[in-house]
């Protein structure tokens, strides 16, 4: 699948990669970027899902990156149709004075190309789905007319999600084939609890010591039991947790490696 997507950086005049405005730093493939630029073309980075974020946030992570790493950034809510013509605008920018460009998307599963392709266009074209590699998931190449001057091609995920457990799971790994949920879950509930405690506590409406009284708690409460043993499911409650993940019902954010502590408390 990578060979396809390498294949359309060729094709393409622009390569737009999407990252998740929780996790700008670990959903940005720093592979895709390099191959990008050792190909003389021209890369836009785009913090999706900037809605779950304060905007000054927001703001330090567009920063950052175009300070450190010298490409241009913009941040937009797809499904919300917040910044989608200053995306437009930046992409037209890019194309400098050509009458007709061409774009590629890239980026991890639920990082949510398909979605800025639709608040691009108006409307409803693209396919998208709730969770990585289900039905409805992007799973062929599809070239969309965004407007007169501008063509999008819509990539799968790079599949499968590279890096450590950790990023492979907030990349957006399929629960369903992890031989461990239970470890691997695990990890994202110690990322989340570091940055916000109190968020998966208010988010499940529970009250628990440790991760397992969570797991326990929540197979309770939403009547996963094993038939034989009458135990409580929580394989289930840990897939749900990495799940509901990326369906962006767990909201917390992270701050560039460069953030002062002064700077931090001042956007709580």
């Amino acid at each position: 699948m990578i060979r396809k997507v390498l294949a359309l950086i060729n094709k393409s005049d622009v390569v737009v990669e999407v990252v998740d405005s929780r996790e700008p730093d670990l959903t940005r493939s720093r592979k895709i970027e390099d191959i990008s630029r050792r190909k003389d073309k021209k890369l836009l980075i785009v913090i999706n899902k900037g809605d779950l974020i304060p905007l000054d946030v927001l703001q330090k992570w567009k920063e950052y990156i175009e300070r450190k790493d010298e490409i241009p950034t913009v941040y937009i809510s797809a499904t919300g149709h917040l910044g989608t013509k200053v995306l437009r605008d930046k992409i037209k920018e890019l194309l400098g004075g050509k009458q007709e460009g061409i774009v590629v998307l890239v980026g991890y599963p639920k990082t949510g190309k398909s979605s800025i392709i639709n608040a691009l266009k108006g409307r409803h074209s693209a396919t998208t789905s709730k969770f990585p590699m289900s039905y409805g998931y992007t799973k062929a190449v599809q070239l969309f007319r965004v407007d007169s001057r501008l063509y999008i091609w819509d990539t799968p995920g790079i599949i499968p999600p590279d890096g450590n457990e950790l990023e492979r799971i907030i990349r957006g790994i399929n629960v369903d084939k992890l031989e461990d949920p239970v470890r691997a879950a695990k990890l994202l509930f110690d990322r989340i609890q570091q940055f916000d405690p109190n968020v998966i506590k208010n988010v499940y409406k529970l009250d628990y010591s440790d991760y397992y009284d969570f797991l326990n708690k929540l197979a309770l409460k939403r009547g996963w039991i094993y038939k034989t043993t009458k135990e409580p499911n929580i394989d289930e409650a840990a897939k749900v947790l990495i799940r509901d993940y990326h369906d962006g019902k767990i909201i917390y954010y992270t701050y560039p490696p460069d953030v002062k502590t002064d700077d931090k408390s001042s956007s709580v």
